[in-house]
């Protein structure tokens, strides 16, 4: 073909056409491509088919409010409405009159009120004028005066047009009411009825398909104006981002998707479509966390400001929801943002951005059960932790070992705790996967024999309070320690560590005690925990001798097994070799050879424990002589939730992704020295964290309180208000979890475990939420110092803990917090009723049979004993009046499942003639009779006891 070129052109003209067409072609295509691809973004798909769910879940519940409307009555009362109107109907021809005759007066009324406002305007201006002339002296004050009387005569007589108008009116709509109230008033409840399905309808009606708003509003190229298919957007300005060295307000665009995320109603649908769990906890706009003020990421973590499914961090549940995941949205490991989601059941870790150092916080029971593991399992001891500063040792204390332990039992313990008590927290240091080799054997073997050494050269000598104690009744100590209550926080043998939960394993378990030490140690202990260990936190059950004898008889008897035995024998050369090992990582090679020579075998021995001792940390747990002033070993975990995962180690490892922090903690916390695989390392060059053999439920808790340690970015304004109730719960329930009161008693709806071991819950240690608001602050102070026998059919007690006055006083002011109570001491004045009523207070007591359980100095013998109740003569020391009168109108609201009958179900009305049948004036009175009752056992002799041993 020849060549078409153009005069002065160097170019083919058809080819230049063919280029251009074809690259018209590819922008057109390129551009419908853009459009449609933004048209079809996954959000929008996802808003679109929450539209059809919206408008059948909407229809669903229009279906359901008709339902629950009373068919019968709405039918009457329609048919009482057709009535009504056929009456005004039936009289038109007066109602219409009427009609006119408002209308006429309603317009004379209105010019009424005009002429008598604007008359009253220009009177007050004279009279001002009139009032200011005579105060200056002016002699236009008398001219002025008699204008402002006549001026006030006219306007009274409007005030008279005015009030007759109105009076006409008031008239006429009497006189209407006769026709067209009772279609006014029957309409009116007929609109109460259906108010629900009126709402509906009208919401039906505004979400409803519609050609504009689906093809018009919504349509490609035409979405920029009004769409209803729009990105949901949340700012938090007080919620901030730290995003590369700058803090922004936080932004959350996850309800485009999760659309009913704070709405009631979609309770039963999957993701993204479900409603939040307990929207008056969460998200609700009355809840104490309001979506538009926390938002979704302040507490899931994640890419809040992203709306793709990849993008916004998502974390899967478990490998199944990972495969589907994968499968269905292309999910990978988020490697784009340093904070990915949390997964659901971590997600409570974030509760500590808010509620700082606070090792209780309401409704999170999985981070309140995180962190009792975490100080169960004594982390905080090697690895400084912000808000667990201050925490006592989780283990027993050394100094005084050779009176409580044999060397041989000591050794055995060490080389695998667990082999001798399977629900111990004491980890394992020796024989884990970075040192139990052949090679290793000896070493560890060595290093055990060297802690032991040191620990029983150092021991202190203990006096024992009784020598040679007589024994006692194993069976009879056996029922006093089941019980009296010591299962609340010790395990007998009974499930695994975690079955038996961080509060049931506070205290050291019994299994195999009677291995471990001598009767004489547990006897002496059991009778007086702080005359071997002043700080333990082990209170006095006030045990008589021979019972102390009975349960130590009985704990003696606990056997098992005897542990693992040793797996090397070292020599003497062995061990030189060790100690020369630890010797040269801290001075030259030769001064260390020469320093060993100058040591006898004892010598070397105890220097050698002495830096065992050192190196793995046993004094973080376990008060020792030498270590009192010795630092933590572990990395301070203040802040560990926020590490970026390029500041981990993953070594070797390579079948955990190494995007994930979250899969490092968990690995560790698996197999502590599982990094150390595939190194060359030095035996002190290796990692030393022991290993708790924890269970897949421990390591989840644990992870929840290590994702829970975070920086401080967020501002004040985000935070909880700060006030004197806020303070002292958090010291209060930081007091009664470290005491592990929640082992026994219900608080704020945790613990309770013991009352789990029970038969009868009633026989259990009682409910402690009400505690501020029942009883009297005096009292509960003298009952904490110096505790009583209030129940006396029980068998579990109240221990004496021996808290100071800081402490008790702390306890009080928790309770009186959550009962919202604080305030000054009350005093109840007693007022004698009237000489007509007089005795009615005891003569309701008696009507009621309230002495049937309740008892007065003696014990009813005709009752069970779960239907006892405490002795009324301390009502009037112990009990809150107020809280009397509350507890008599309806006891299940106090305590629901009580045995107490309410006596005035239909308050305030009663089944009872006196007082005239006034259920609050009777409840006064039966009140006021029991506050009448003395003699009943008191704590305060007690107290000042305690107080003066103190």
């Amino acid at each position: 073909m020849a060549e078409k070129k153009g005069v002065g052109h160097a170019y083919n003209v058809d080819f230049l056409n063919v280029v251009f067409a074809a690259s018209s072609l590819f922008l057109f295509l390129s551009v419908v491509w853009m459009v449609w691809d933004d048209y079809d973004r996954d959000w929008k798909n996802t808003q679109r088919r929450f539209e059809q769910l919206e408008v059948q879940v909407t229809q669903a519940q229009l279906q359901q409010a008709g339902r629950a409307v009373d068919r019968n009555k709405l039918q009457q009362l329609q048919g009482q409405l057709q009535t009504a109107q056929k009456n005004v109907s039936a009289n038109q021809k007066k109602v219409d009159e009427l009609l006119a005759k408002q209308a006429e007066v309603e317009n004379r009324l209105y010019r009424a009120t005009q002429d008598y406002q604007a008359e009253k305007a220009i009177y007050d201006q004279n009279r001002y004028d009139f009032e200011a002339s005579r105060v200056a002296g002016s002699s236009s004050a008398t001219k002025k005066g008699p204008a402002v009387e006549e001026q006030l005569r006219r306007l009274n007589e409007l005030n008279l047009a005015r009030e007759k108008a109105e009076a006409d009116k008031a008239d006429i709509q009497k006189q209407l009411g006769q026709y067209t109230g009772q279609v006014a008033a029957i309409s009116k409840q007929i609109d109460d009825m259906t108010t629900e399905q009126t709402r509906l309808k009208k919401q039906l009606d505004v979400i409803a398909p519609s050609a504009i708003k689906d093809y018009f509003r919504n349509a490609p190229l035409l979405d920029f104006m009004a769409p209803t298919i729009k990105i949901q957007q949340i700012i938090l300005p007080n919620v901030v981002d730290d995003v590369n060295f700058i803090r922004v307000p936080k932004i959350d665009r996850c309800q485009t998707c999760h659309l009913a995320i704070d709405r009631k109603g979609y309770e039963k649908y999957p993701q993204p479509y479900t409603t939040h769990p307990d929207l008056a906890t969460y998200l609700g706009g009355s809840s104490p966390h309001p979506i538009d003020k926390i938002g979704c990421t302040v507490c899931h973590e994640g890419m809040g400001q992203s709306v793709s499914f990849r993008d916004a961090a998502h974390m899967p549940t478990g490998d199944k929801q990972k495969e589907e995941w994968v499968k269905n949205y292309k999910w990978e490991e988020p490697h784009l943002w340093d904070y990915p989601m949390l997964p659901v059941k971590m997600t409570e870790a974030s509760c500590a951005k808010c509620h700082k150092q606070e090792i209780y916080v309401p409704k999170a029971n999985t981070l309140n059960l995180a962190y009792a593991t975490f100080e169960r399992a004594g982390c905080y001891a090697c690895h400084k932790t912000r808000g667990f500063e201050n925490v006592k040792k989780p283990g027993p204390i050394l100094t005084k070992i050779d009176s409580k332990l044999s060397p041989e039992w000591v050794k055995t313990w060490i080389r695998n705790p667990r082999a001798v008590k399977p629900t111990t927290w004491m980890p394992r240091f020796f024989y884990n996967s970075n040192n139990s080799s052949p090679e290793d054997a000896v070493r560890n073997e060595v290093e055990i024999n060297a802690i032991a050494a040191y620990l029983f050269a150092n021991a202190e000598k203990h006096e024992f309070a009784v020598k040679n104690p007589r024994p006692g009744d194993a069976k009879s100590g056996e029922k006093i320690v089941k019980e009296i209550g010591c299962q609340g926080c010790h395990v007998v043998g009974e499930g695994s560590r975690s079955e038996a939960g961080p509060r049931r394993t506070f205290g050291q378990p019994l299994e195999n005690i009677g291995n471990k030490t001598t009767y004489e140690w547990i006897y002496n202990w059991v009778r007086d925990p702080k005359h071997y260990s002043p700080s333990t936190y082990m209170p006095n059950l006030r045990l008589t001798d021979p019972q102390v004898a009975d349960v130590a008889t009985y704990l003696t008897g606990l056997t098992g097994p005897a542990g693992d035995a040793a797996k090397a024998t070292p020599d003497a050369k062995v061990a030189d070799d060790v100690l020369l090992d630890y010797l040269k990582n801290v001075m030259p090679f030769e001064d260390a050879k020469a320093q060993l020579a100058k040591w006898s075998p004892e010598q070397k021995q105890l220097e050698l424990g002495q830096r065992v001792i050192g190196r793995y940390g046993c004094f973080s747990c376990h008060e020792i002589k030498g270590f009192e002033k010795a630092q933590s070993i572990g990395t301070d975990l203040s802040e560990e939730g926020s590490k970026l995962v390029t500041r981990l180690d993953f070594a070797f490892i390579t079948d955990i992704p190494h995007t994930s922090k979250a899969a490092w903690f968990d690995r560790k916390l698996h197999d502590p020295r599982v990094f150390d695989k595939g190194r060359v390392l030095q035996p002190l060059e290796k990692l030393r964290m022991p290993n708790w053999d924890f269970t897949e439920e421990e390591i989840n808790r644990l992870l929840t309180a290590i994702m829970s340690f975070q920086r401080d970015i967020q501002p004040p304004a985000a935070m909880p208000t700060r006030s004197a109730r806020n303070d002292y719960l958090g010291v209060g329930r930081t007091l009664v979890h470290r005491r592990n009161c929640v082992g026994c008693h219900i608080i704020e709806g945790d613990g309770g475990d013991f009352i789990k071991l029970v038969a009868d819950p009633s026989l259990g240690p009682p409910l402690l939420t009400p505690e501020g608001a029942r009883v009297q602050h005096d009292w509960l102070y003298a009952f904490i110092r110096g505790p009583i026998t209030i129940r006396p059919w029980l068998a579990v007690r109240m221990p004496t803990f021996g808290l100071d006055d800081q402490n008790v006083n702390d306890v009080i002011s928790y309770f009186g917090s959550v009962s919202n109570t604080i305030g000054p001491f009350q005093t109840h004045e007693v007022v004698k009723t009237a000489a007509s009523t007089e005795g009615t207070g005891k003569q309701l007591f008696e009507l009621l049979k309230c002495q049937q359980c309740h008892v007065l100095g003696t014990i009813p013998k005709d009752q069970p004993t779960s239907n006892l109740a405490p002795d009324l003569r301390m009502a009037s020391e112990r009990l809150q009046p107020d809280w009397i009168m509350q507890w008599l109108k309806k006891p299940s609201d106090i305590l629901p499942g009580t045995r107490m009958p309410a006596f005035w179900p239909d308050y305030p009305k009663s089944f009872y003639p006196q007082l005239g049948g006034d259920a609050e004036a009777q409840i006064r009175a039966i009140r006021d009779h029991l506050l009448t009752f003395r003699g009943g056992p008191s704590p305060k002799a007690n107290a000042a006891k305690t107080a003066n041993n103190n």
